[in-house]
């Protein structure tokens, strides 16, 4: 996994990211002629969107010496064509403090280019994001302690839009509680179905079902709520349930009524481990897997990362985003 650190300008961080990875022997990968189409379909959704992405985006491509298009449209495309990665999330309240847990499931082989990035724009949120791929997240926390995460669902048809990737970020970026991030969600037309979970230190928590047709907002019962690959009341077909998305989703009901009221880190690091009821995603067959996991405390920003299967790899600390703000604070005090 890397661990990226982008600050300052959009434009110069995804350039100097950029200049680094082709210095080690990254190549831009091949766009196809259908996925250079769509993508020039989805960019008017993302100058209308967040200005400060495509800054971003030419940056990185000028980086590795590519062009906007070629980037642009490869990372549209992500998740329209094909299906994107199976995830497990919840986020528990337990009468004080906020626990997330989260599982990334997608192929083996992918590994090795997922990233955990400190990022510190000017004039943005600063936040702590994962993703496989070099622009756009997964899931993150912010410097205010909300969360986002999404996991795939599948959608029929093809329209342009935006994908997850754009949507997480600019959150993360933006954002500072579950309410705004909800409404950056209902603003925008998606090219993907997602389920997206968000939390914050107050307590308030969601998971917005989104579609290319609209999205709705389901809101937890008995202080916790979760999701996996499927949306809730939506029959899910044993093609799409190869992932156990009902199992896990299941499984995380259980183990969360169970423990909602002593909800702390340790407790959703084990049910994030969980093997039995596939939280923990081991599908040697589909060489698919849990490829990371991370559990966060969202009142105190603490942040804790397995690099592999959690029930294999160890948790550790990540005190980037802490410190960060802390440094910022030190620095407002001494002007």
């Amino acid at each position: 996994m890397y661990h990226p650190r982008l600050k300052g300008d959009p434009y110069e961080a995804g350039k100097h990211y950029a200049e680094i990875i082709y210095k080690n022997g990254f190549r831009f990968p091949q766009v196809t002629e259908e996925e250079m189409n769509y993508g020039k379909l989805c960019i008017p959704f993302l100058d209308e969107f967040d200005s400060n992405i495509k800054k971003e985006i030419q940056g990185f491509a000028d980086g590795c010496h590519a062009s906007f298009e070629e980037v642009s449209s490869f990372l549209l495309s992500i998740g329209v064509f094909e299906p994107a990665g199976q995830c497990s999330i919840f986020a528990a309240f337990n009468g004080s403090e906020v626990i997330i847990g989260r599982n990334y499931d997608m192929l083996f082989s992918l590994k090795k280019i997922t990233e955990s990035s400190l990022v510190c724009f000017d004039g943005k949120n600063k936040y702590l994001g994962h993703s496989d791929c070099f622009i756009g997240k997964v899931d993150g926390i912010n410097e205010h302690g909300l969360f986002v995460g999404i996991t795939a669902v599948p959608h029929e048809g093809i329209k342009p839009g935006l994908n997850f990737y754009f949507a997480c970020k600019h959150i993360l970026e933006n954002c500072g509680n579950v309410e705004e991030g909800i409404k950056v969600l209902k603003s925008f037309s998606s090219s993907v179905a997602n389920n997206y979970l968000l939390a914050d230190p107050s307590g308030t928590m969601a998971v917005v079902e989104v579609t290319p047709n609209g999205c709705q907002v389901r809101l937890p019962k008995n202080n916790y709520i979760h999701c996996t690959n499927h949306h809730v009341g939506v029959s899910v077909s044993e093609s799409w349930n190869w992932s156990k998305s009902k199992d896990r989703f299941e499984t995380l009901d259980r183990v969360l009524a169970e423990n909602i009221n002593g909800m702390k880190l340790s407790i959703a690091q084990s049910i994030m481990s969980d093997t039995k009821g596939h939280v923990c995603l081991n599908l040697t067959e589909y060489k698919f897997g849990t490829l990371f996991s991370v559990a966060a405390n969202l009142n105190t920003l603490e942040i804790t990362r397995a690099e592999g299967q959690p029930n294999k790899a160890k948790y550790l600390v990540d005190k980037r985003l802490t410190d960060a703000v802390l440094k910022e604070k030190k620095q407002d005090t001494i002007q």
